[in-house]
């Protein structure tokens, strides 16, 4: 990739061009809750164990994996971020449980610097599920997917092996970002390994493009002010799906919205 593409790329990812658009501003606050439909999930396999843990009361450590995005800077702060509004969503949910939610989070980290640092900072925390967000910088650099494809495999197995659960979540959605980066064989690398460790995928960035294409959200607003009141909706609307997402062994099936639906 040119190199005035992969620092435009950065710009626009760490501005993350987002937005209430006049739609969503003037919906009733049910029409405001931003659902995803259940063709993300109906298919995914289950975290067991944690859901378990959960709906059990027991103390349950969930560590995020990720970049800035996972940081909630845009938002103003890490008590706005996606992990925070995941804890806030789960321990509203399972008031009894101890959930303890570590955001391991770093600007610009790499898949392969995330697995250099699962046996220093992750394994000794002992979590119950690991959150894996990953794909963006490899996107932006250009990183190859038969590389990227083995980095997935070791940091999965690695974690597997000791008996953590793990989520793995794709990059955001932009229509400027993905203008000029190349997400989609990431996002297919990352679907086919899910697949093949048998581990949930949190399509983000399927999920951020269908609330854009339905109108919910505007992804193309230019000012800070804007940016910034989007970003907090936005992590609030992924933290909720993301509780959503682990929770659902513990709160019962779910019926598909659409099987032929599935990102």
């Amino acid at each position: 990739m040119p190199r005035t593409l992969r620092c435009a790329g950065l710009a626009l990812v760490a501005a993350a061009h987002l937005a209430l658009s006049p739609a969503a501003s003037g919906a009733s606050e049910q029409e405001r809750q931003c659902p995803v439909p259940g063709s993300f999930s109906a298919f995914e396999p289950l975290v067991p164990r944690t859901a378990r843990a959960l709906a059990g009361g027991q103390a349950v450590v969930i560590v995020v994996l990720g970049g800035a995005s996972s940081l909630g800077r845009a938002a103003g702060g890490a008590s706005l971020s996606w992990p925070a509004r995941m804890a806030g969503a789960l321990t509203l949910r399972f008031p009894a449980a101890r959930i303890k939610v570590m955001d391991l989070a770093a600007p610009r980290q790499t898949a392969q610097e995330a697995v250099a640092r699962l046996a220093r900072d992750v394994l000794p925390l002992k979590p119950t599920l690991v959150v894996w967000e990953t794909g963006t910088m490899e996107a932006v650099r250009g990183v190859g997917v038969d590389e990227f494809r083995e980095t997935l495999e070791t940091g999965l197995d690695e974690l597997l092996a000791v008996g953590i659960e793990v989520v793995l979540m794709t990059p955001q959605f932009s229509r400027d970002t993905d203008a000029v980066i190349r997400f989609d064989p990431y996002l297919v690398t990352m679907r086919e390994m899910a697949d093949l460790r048998d581990v949930p995928l949190f399509h983000r960035h399927g999920i951020m493009r269908y609330w854009a294409e339905s109108g919910m959200m505007d992804l193309r607003a230019r000012t800070s002010e804007g940016r910034r009141a989007l970003a907090e909706r936005l992590y609030e609307c992924i933290g909720r799906a993301m509780a959503d997402l682990v929770a659902r062994d513990a709160a019962g099936p779910e019926t598909p919205a659409d099987p032929e639906g599935r990102r």
